[in-house]
């Protein structure tokens, strides 16, 4: 096969691979809203662990799919402090703040308690926690239903704390 041959059935591949994830259904996200199912095409991007395909799937408008990911992968596989941070932006997506904010109060403590998190990623569980319980706070369950109290409540947390009150 020469290598114009070859280059060419890539990117048909390519291209074939392409329009099969596009079809894919993100079957965690909420139904029966409209009454149709939300369609996506999940993210390609190569990632080496659980926690970066994670995120991937949830920066392509998929976090439905980061959750299908999670669950089909092994229990050793998910038990890091990335993959329950990832875990925990995928309902926030989902549209379960609440539950979001549950999943990372749980992985902060479990930080706490084994000390077997990095800085990085106890920062980045604090923020999420901040972020989320700020959200949460406001009385808001979906944060894609009330985008304007999100936006309240995350301009809130820029208050410096002299001038709250």
């Amino acid at each position: 096969m020469s290598r114009a041959s070859e280059g060419a059935a890539t990117a048909l591949l390519a291209v074939g691979m392409g329009l099969a994830l596009a079809v894919v259904v993100d079957l965690g996200a909420p139904q029966g809203r409209d009454g149709k199912l939300a369609t996506t095409a999940p993210s390609t991007a190569p990632g080496e662990g659980l926690a970066e395909r994670m995120e991937a799937q949830i920066a392509a408008g998929a976090p439905g799919v980061a959750l299908a990911i999670e669950q089909s992968a092994s229990t050793e596989a998910r038990d890091s402090a990335a993959v329950a941070a990832a875990h925990a932006r995928a309902l926030f997506e989902l549209g379960n703040a609440p539950e979001a904010l549950k999943t990372v109060r749980t992985a902060v403590r479990i930080c706490e308690v084994t000390g077997g998190c990095t800085w990085g990623e106890r920062a980045q569980l604090t923020r999420l926690e901040v972020v989320f319980g700020a959200v949460v706070n406001a009385g808001v369950i979906d944060p894609k239903q009330n985008p304007a109290k999100v936006d309240e409540a995350l301009h809130g947390l820029l208050k410096p704390a002299a001038f709250a009150r």
